[in-house]
């Protein structure tokens, strides 16, 4: 069975960190708290979509990012 919250919650951290914001930064960005950011993050709980736009638009980015990923797209997709 396929982690997506684990999956969505690499990317949230990848681009995190590409963006040079730490944790609470993010968190403060997007308006939870920067344990809330780490579980997302570790996919320990479930983003609900509203949630995942905000994220998304804190991290430079739009809703498609979080799921291209071989897990859910072959590369000879691209």
């Amino acid at each position: 069975m396929i982690n997506v919250n684990w999956i969505v919650g690499r990317e949230i951290r990848k681009r995190r960190k590409n963006l040079g914001l730490s944790g609470i930064e993010l968190a403060n960005l997007v308006g939870v708290s920067q344990q809330q950011i780490s579980r997302y993050e570790r996919g320990e709980c479930n983003i609900n979509i509203e949630n995942l736009h905000v994220l998304a638009d804190a991290l430079e980015t739009n809703l498609i990012c979080f799921f291209i990923d071989d897990v859910f797209i072959g590369k000879e997709s691209f």
